[in-house]
């Protein structure tokens, strides 16, 4: 894998100057920044998306909990999720909580490190998820309550809604 670093050792102009041709920015030299564009193209150079991220201090990564994947109506909402997400730019890393609410608290625990840029956590009980979950974030949180013996499309929808303030609200 091809990197900054060796784009500018092999290019013979500054990682300064590899990234900002890379970046499309305005100054530097027109010819310069072809080619070195050009030499990143031909040696199949990809963005690392951590080191943007640590740039940025944003992952473009939004967690989702649910209680299980392989059930239907949660395998479908977390479908529905990765789809909105990857049109607005972002990917998701999903929890599995088996209708614990214990683990729910355990995974946000683990990602409020800033690994994440927001969570969604689908728990069959919203109330003890937030009487146990007091811990003061660094991320913005929704949660939606699971009820089975709701109008599963309804709920899909709602779920949806919340995610859609979810990115508001991160963006």
């Amino acid at each position: 894998m091809i990197t900054l670093k060796k784009i500018s050792h092999l290019t013979g102009f500054s990682v300064s100057t590899v990234s900002k041709a890379l970046n499309d920015k305005q100054d530097i030299n027109v010819e310069t920044k072809k080619r070195i564009q050009e030499f990143a193209f031909q040696s199949n150079y990809v963005p690392n998306k951590n080191a943007i991220s640590l740039r940025r201090s944003k992952s473009f990564i939004i967690a989702v909990i649910l209680p299980q994947v392989n059930d239907s109506f949660y395998s479908e909402t977390l479908c529905n999720i990765q789809k909105m997400a990857s049109k607005s730019g972002y990917r998701i890393m999903f929890f599995q909580s088996f209708e614990n609410t214990a683990k729910e608290v355990i995974y946000l625990d683990e990602i409020n490190d800033g690994s994440v840029d927001g969570a969604l956590v689908l728990s069959t009980n919203r109330n003890e998820f937030k009487a146990n979950y007091k811990k003061i974030n660094t991320i913005p949180i929704e949660s939606v309550q699971i009820t089975k013996s709701k109008n599963l499309d309804i709920l899909k929808a709602y779920c949806m809604a919340i995610f859609g303030n979810l990115l508001n609200q991160i963006n």
